[in-house]
């Protein structure tokens, strides 16, 4: 055990005298100082890089250091590619390049990571086993394979070591969340902190491969019965954390059918099919696939487009989903009040703003791209979107961004496929199917079925609460009380009423007493005297009572 902590302790070590040394390379001084690296790096090494360290890092030059850090750093590129709210857009887009050219590792590894996770060789899981990776990624690669039964299947095989290296990484990750609290002030409203804690659960999912057969085990079940997509069959039996057994459904990339002289219509049917089983995501299924790349998309054939790898995937609440339709539908009309109230109830404020200039601000844009009718989301607009929150003290919600970069990236591959693509025009049996489901005669069935099953619940607890209350009736334990809301004023006015009646009668008889003293003619010392201020004591208490008109 202490062997393995040692292990532990000398990897982590020898990771962070990894980063420093890379951190080195790209000019980084402040970074290895204020990281406490420097004692990886020699004095005088840091002190000649001194003249030459790096002031500011464009956005080709984070990418290129993200590559060089490794693979969390990697999926931390990719993180931010998906979230324009925390990035700039020059950055968010030359970030998206980190799915492409990762270097795969050995197939010998892989097969000793599949064997020890399924408890058995190779030869007796597959007949057949290709060595060569078909595609590699910064968490893990995929090979093809036959199973014993037959069934020709994809095999993902996560890294050697990956989860040891994550967890020092997103130490120094965190590290720098804090620096950023810390150097930029401004950095507050886009919470770092919380943001690498997001970071964190993202990737913590897409290292247990269980989390990623359960997504496509969902886009399975939700287009099972629809004739124009597929999605690849899991085999639960060969599922584990670190190995995950899919249907191997051959295809090409849309981006070959993008490139490719393939016939208009072919295209056009390819780019309908698409945006139309994006939309049912978004807002039929309520869940979608987060990174919709020309990597991820392939398409057959006959015609069927194909989904692949649910390691990115985002989730939309039934209430969220309402919501964002009446958004959709307010900035189709051009409602601009209607897009306003909609955006605001999706965000969450987090400081002053001023609704009339809001309005404003949102008129323009859909002014701007309301004469651009084959464009619905382009990077221009989704620049924008961002300046207004940002301007404004608003935040949206991390689903909404995701699905924002998605319908861009699905635009996007559309109008690649057909330049004249109205997308308006091909989400129409989309709209029908959500009008349907939200207002049609089985929403309302199952709103009428919920009701009931409120007033059986309403009506069940009924007898129930009345016994309880008879019971307590029968055993003398029932208690009732009662307030009466004026009750409390008129114990008050009788309080003073009763002082004030107290006040009189002593002050009368001080009078009448001091003045029987008096025409006694007998020498009391300080008769007159007690007669004359009892005489006063009426007169201020008859002022009190006029001043009050209490008579």
């Amino acid at each position: 055990m202490m062997f393995l902590s040692y292990m532990k302790i000398t990897g982590k070590i020898e990771r962070m005298k990894e980063i420093a040394e890379i951190l080195f390379e790209h000019g980084l001084m402040d970074f290895i100082r204020e990281l406490g690296l420097s004692s990886f790096i020699s004095r005088t090494r840091l002190e000649d890089r001194l003249e030459n360290k790096m002031e500011t890092v464009d956005a080709q030059q984070m990418r290129k250091l993200l590559e060089d850090l490794g693979p969390t750093f990697i999926k931390l590129g990719q993180f931010l590619a998906l979230r324009p709210d925390l990035v700039p857009v020059e950055f968010a887009n030359e970030l998206r390049k980190l799915y492409e050219h990762v270097s795969p590792y050995s197939s010998e590894d892989a097969r000793k990571i599949i064997e020890e996770e399924l408890g058995a060789p190779i030869n007796k899981i597959f007949s057949e086993f290709y060595n060569t990776p078909l595609g590699s990624a910064s968490i893990g690669q995929v090979h093809e394979a036959t199973l014993r039964t037959g069934e020709e299947v994809v095999v993902k095989v996560q890294r050697p070591n990956i989860r040891d290296r994550v967890r020092a990484d997103m130490a120094l990750i965190k590290k720098v969340a804090q620096l950023i609290e810390k150097w930029v002030p401004d950095s507050e409203m886009y919470h770092p902190q919380e943001t690498v804690e997001e970071f964190k659960k993202m990737l913590e999912r897409e290292l247990n491969y269980t989390i990623e057969a359960r997504n496509a085990q969902r886009f399975y079940e939700s287009f099972k019965d629809d004739p124009d997509v597929m999605v690849p069959k899991v085999y639960w039996k060969y599922v584990t954390r670190k190995v995950l057994v899919l249907e191997n459904v051959k295809g090409n990339s849309i981006r070959k059918a993008i490139d490719d002289d393939l016939p208009p219509e072919f295209k056009r049917d390819l780019a309908t099919k698409f945006a139309q089983a994006m939309l049912r995501q978004f807002f039929i299924y309520g869940i979608f696939h987060a990174d919709p790349s020309p990597g991820n998309i392939y398409y057959r054939s006959d015609g069927r487009i194909v989904f692949l790898d649910f390691g990115a995937v985002g989730r939309i609440s039934v209430c969220k989903r309402m919501k964002l339709i009446d958004l959709f539908i307010a900035m189709a009309k051009g409602d601009t009040k209607s897009v306003k109230d909609s955006l605001l109830d999706l965000s969450v404020q987090h400081g002053e703003y001023d609704p009339e200039e809001l309005e404003w601000d949102i008129e323009d844009i859909l002014e701007l791209y309301k004469r651009k009718e084959d464009i619905l989301f382009k990077e221009g607009a989704n620049e924008e979107i961002m300046m207004i929150v940002t301007k404004h003290n608003i935040s949206l919600p991390p689903s909404f961004l995701l699905m924002e970069r998605a319908l861009i990236e699905t635009e996007g591959i559309c109008n690649a496929l057909d330049p004249k693509f109205d997308f308006f025009k091909a989400a129409e049996p989309v709209i029908i199917e959500i009008i349907q489901e939200r207002y049609g005669p089985k929403a309302q069935l199952n709103a009428l079925f919920n009701s009931a099953k409120d007033y059986k619940r309403l009506l069940a607890d009924i007898p129930g609460k009345v016994n309880s209350v008879l019971e307590r009736f029968e055993e003398r334990d029932f208690a009732v009380t009662i307030e009466h809301k004026g009750l409390r004023e008129l114990e008050s006015r009788l309080d003073t009423i009763s002082n004030r009646l107290s006040y009189t009668i002593i002050t009368a008889s001080i009078i009448i007493g001091s003045a029987l003293v008096v025409m006694s003619g007998q020498e009391v010392l300080f008769g007159p005297y007690i007669f004359l201020v009892s005489v006063l004591m009426g007169i201020w208490l008859l002022t009190v009572i006029v001043r009050k008109r209490s008579f």
